[in-house]
């Protein structure tokens, strides 16, 4: 008996410490995220319609489907049974459906789903099933009315509106080369544009955007699966060239007739966002003028396309980013919430309809990143905010008659929330650099909070690198945020080399109080191979106020190089780095400073790996460059300081540059030029393409994408 609980014991022992030792491999760190390492979820958890009753996809009492959860009891009951469902959809004549659908919610008893371009709707009450709507198959951007159920999408470029299951109307017929209608790439997405079709409040009317790229440069992508390869040419833009033009058209489903708004001149200005009033009988349309430095809200006359007022303009000397449209207050179709970063950080100001400013709405020293929702009665809008140091987000509650602001959530860390209707309670789904998932249920009024899920860490059993959180100041006195990963059993009495991790572009703020997941387990895998990894948020970067992003104009390259080194001097000052051994890394913006930061400070890193880079701003396109540099012909002197063509001399350390052949993002050009420029500067480096792969890899080409940049550093640092 003694022996065998010894064993026993024992072999627990021998047990803990073996998964306390396990370790990554790379395809854990680039692909395990969706597999052995995937953070545990409520599936499709949302609330059911207007009620107080949360929904979602799982199982009870030996049953897979939609579940009820009473959020003051925590009462679950089945709603619909995955095999339920089977049974109606197979009794209508229609196929099974392998896995529950994702749903969207019609009322508190009806919800809605989409199965082979068929749209379904389900009460609950009456186990009803229906069948509402169908696109054909080769449909794209559908587009589905929340009430009416009609569906506009988009076929050859040219924009269609499914009524119902049995008729559909063409309602565009171009054929000419460059144009396109309710397209979702207009402006290539600047702008927070992701759509192209607008539906009215009541189904009555779809604006969409006609988009005009006929004047617009081609630039030719090669697909390589035919014999001969095929040429693709796609319309890109780039900086101080020739732009798109876009329109805004209304169609009237009652007469079948069209209008388009007149917006005038230019006609290279940017229309980034429509929303429609909620009376249906108008429209408000952002405009921003091309150098992106002056915008104006314009409110039309839906039914005859005529500008009817301008609300008011914003003015900046460097630019203006508008990325969202007029949201209206419930209940009050005079009155609406508007983002403006016009005082040095996002915030929201409140407005009547006839451009009156009502008040500012919130009055922070740091920045408003989401609008998330009303309560029922329209008193209090509920919003997530930065921190001042952009480390965290929480949740606020505003009083929009007097800006009487309430924080919600006060764990440090990042919180993200969905509102019942009412308001009364929301969904806190929060993580930080310590917790990779907690999902909680809180009442607003009281906080009360109920956990809905504490997802176990998937990397428990595995030895990880000890992750420091740091702050550096630049010669201004600005506090620069970084982290340090360190190796794996680090030994401060040894020295280590050093991989830089580096963005450091507009949006891409990269540290903050979050969990490490997804790819960037790569980092932590790089700490197992013995490396310390570094990264840092240098000014340019988002969710730190105005000043931050903008102190970049017209120089890209310059401060955030700048920056960067005072992490570079202080990784040099640490006794357990070795000094000969530094390495940069970067993809994109990052691919652009990692080619940056070792020609414009030689001798510094011994090694680099830079991904799709931008090489000189004048091969970019026009939206995103034009904001950060003018164009070139205005900023000479800018884009010939910003070129990397003019440091090449420079390179004295390995370098490898790895690009996507079809990348339509950053064009290939880049690369091939720079890797002309340094054959006849008599420079050696590496290079390595992607055929068939566009700005990022995927699947087993990322694996084999990190592979590559792994042993890279290996071999050379």
């Amino acid at each position: 008996m003694y022996l065998t609980r010894t064993l026993f014991i024992l072999f627990f022992t021998l047990t803990t410490l073996l998964a306390q030792d396990k370790l990554l491999t790379l395809k854990d760190a680039i692909l395990g995220s969706r597999s052995n390492l995937k953070i545990e979820n409520l599936n499709g958890l949302q609330w059911q319609g207007n009620s107080n009753l949360l929904c979602l996809i799982d199982s009870l009492d030996g049953s897979y489907g939609l579940i009820s959860v009473e959020a003051e009891t925590n009462q679950k009951r089945m709603l619909l049974s995955h095999d339920s469902l089977n049974h109606v959809l197979e009794r209508a004549g229609n196929t099974a459906l392998k896995r529950f659908p994702s749903i969207r919610w019609v009322d508190d008893e009806t919800l809605r789903f989409t199965s082979n371009q068929q749209i379904f709707t389900y009460r609950l009450a009456t186990s009803q099933l229906s069948f509402v709507n169908q696109t054909e198959e080769k449909a794209e951007n559908p587009d589905i009315h929340k009430k009416t159920f009609r569906t506009a999408y988009v076929k050859d470029n040219n924009l269609y509106i499914a009524y119902d299951k049995n008729q559909t109307v063409q309602i565009t017929y171009d054929t000419a080369p460059g144009i396109s209608n309710g397209n979702n790439t207009v402006h290539r997405n600047e702008f927070g544009i992701y759509k192209g079709t607008f539906w009215s409040p009541e189904g009555n009317f779809l604006a969409y955007y006609h988009l005009d790229r006929s004047m617009v440069s081609e630039f030719p992508l090669v697909d390589l699966d035919t014999r001969p390869a095929n040429v693709r040419n796609i319309r890109y833009p780039m900086t101080g060239m020739t732009s798109e033009q876009v329109q805004i058209a209304v169609y009237n489903l009652n007469t079948g007739s069209t209008v388009y708004l007149q917006t005038g001149q230019p006609e290279d200005q940017y229309l980034p966002h429509v929303t429609w009033s909620p009376d249906e009988k108008y429209i408000y349309v952002v405009h921003l003028n091309r150098d992106q430095n002056h915008l104006r809200l314009i409110q039309y006359d839906a039914s005859t396309g005529l500008p009817l007022k301008t609300l008011f303009e914003e003015k900046n000397p460097h630019w203006v980013e508008p990325e969202h449209g007029p949201v209206f207050i419930p209940g009050q179709n005079d009155r609406f919430l508007w983002f403006s970063k016009r005082e040095g950080f996002n915030q929201l100001y409140l407005y009547k309809t006839n451009g009156k400013l009502i008040r500012k709405l919130t009055k922070t020293n740091w920045d408003v990143t989401a609008l998330l929702s009303f309560d029922k009665n329209g008193n209090y809008a509920f919003i997530s905010g930065s921190s001042s140091d952009g480390m965290e987000r929480h949740i606020y509650r505003v009083k929009l008659h007097s800006g009487k602001m309430k924080k919600l959530t006060s764990v440090p860390g990042i919180h993200r929330a969905a509102f019942s209707k009412s308001g009364k309670y929301f969904i806190d789904r929060f993580s930080s650099h310590s917790v990779p998932r907690r999902i909680d249920l809180i009442k607003t009024a009281s906080g009360t909070v109920q956990t809905l899920l504490n997802a176990a860490n998937p990397l428990e059993e595995y030895t990880l690198g000890d992750a420091r959180f740091l702050k550096l100041q630049n010669k201004n006195g600005t506090a620069l945020n970084a982290r340090m990963i360190l190796p794996i059993h680090f030994d401060d009495s040894k020295k280590y080399p050093v991989i830089v991790y580096v963005y450091g572009g507009p949006h891409g703020q990269m540290i903050s109080d979050s969990w490490i997941g997804g790819w960037r387990l790569w980092f932590q895998y790089m700490a197992e191979q013995g490396y310390i990894v570094f990264t840092m948020d240098n000014r340019g970067t988002n969710n730190r106020g105005l000043a931050f992003e903008q102190a970049v104009h017209r120089q890209l390259g310059t401060l955030e190089v700048e920056d960067q080194m005072v992490g570079i001097k202080y990784l040099k000052s640490l006794a357990h780095v070795d000094t000969t051994r530094i390495g940069v890394h970067g993809w994109s913006y990052g691919g652009f400073m990692t080619i940056s930061m070792m020609t414009r400070n030689p001798g510094i890193f011994k090694a680099g790996v830079a991904g799709g880079p931008v090489i000189d701003w004048r091969y970019y396109e026009v939206m995103y460059g034009e904001r950060y540099m003018d164009t070139p012909q205005s900023n000479y002197d800018g884009y010939e300081t910003a070129s990397l063509f003019n440091y090449i001399d420079n390179l004295d350390g390995s370098l490898l540059i790895i690009h996507g052949a079809v990348d339509p993002t950053v064009v290939w050009q880049n690369s091939l030029l720079y890797l002309r420029k340094a054959i006849d500067a008599g420079k050696q480096l590496d290079y390595f393409v992607y055929p068939g792969d566009e700005h990022n890899m995927r699947g087993k080409d990322r694996l084999h994408l990190y592979q590559k940049i792994t042993d890279y550093f290996k071999l050379h640092l």
